[in-house]
């Protein structure tokens, strides 16, 4: 299993931000919990990262942290509903790397026609 990244410690998260279970973000405190003043930018596949103390860390994982004051350690936080963005806490759930991957969306399939010509078709349409 691969190692995870130690995150910041509990009290420094909870004096410097504040967590919004309405929305999912993460706020500096004192600041109105709007989208322009939600922490963080998204990265290639889709997560949203923030920076303390330069480094970088995912959000979902700080959020869990901060509402279950529990670190995750060596366990996946998994987007129940498959929306990486989405990082309300009834949508996070701590998992192992297993059941992490069975709940992957599918692909979809690669398909070859008659002329030898292949295409991905989406796993919605199959």
């Amino acid at each position: 299993m691969k190692k995870h990244k130690k995150l910041p410690p509990l009290d420094l998260l909870l004096d410097k931000f504040e967590y919004d279970p309405n929305n999912g973000g993460i706020f500096r405190k004192g600041e109105e919990h709007t989208e322009e003043n939600c922490l963080g930018s998204f990265t290639a596949d889709g997560y949203r990262a923030i920076g303390i103390n330069r480094q970088v860390y995912l959000v979902h994982r700080i959020v869990f942290y901060m509402f279950h004051r529990k670190d995750p350690g060596v366990y996946f936080i998994d987007h129940k509903n498959g929306d990486r963005a989405d990082n309300r806490i009834h949508n996070l759930r701590r998992c192992r790397p297993r059941t992490n991957s069975a709940h992957r969306r599918s692909k979809g399939k690669y398909v070859v026609d008659d002329e030898g010509v292949g295409r991905w078709i989406s796993g919605v349409c199959i």
